[in-house]
């Protein structure tokens, strides 16, 4: 299940809202290096077969990697430390 909640980075506290999880037809992914966050379709073509480490794309921020385990990270410092509240959005 996907869902949207405010995150507070911890190393320089700036907020934002993040998405994480998917629903019935896309997930969210991020990329390794900036933490932005894009749909891709679960039957979009997974390189690496599809293992946690796996690229799925290319980020169109920064170029870097997006990966099933990359993390989302601080929109302002890149830190992947982060305080995430209660989902306020929820979707399938």
């Amino acid at each position: 299940m996907g869902q949207q909640q405010l995150a507070t980075c911890r190393a320089c506290k700036h907020g934002f809202q993040v998405s994480t999880g998917g629903g019935f037809v896309a997930q969210i992914v991020f990329c390794a290096d900036c933490g932005r966050g894009e749909s891709i379709l679960h039957n979009q073509e997974v390189l690496g077969g599809g293992h946690p480490e796996a690229v799925v794309g290319i980020c169109p921020r920064c170029s870097g990697q997006l990966r099933l385990n990359a993390a989302p990270r601080c929109p302002k410092c890149r830190s992947a430390e982060l305080d995430l509240g209660p989902p306020d959005m929820l979707w399938d």
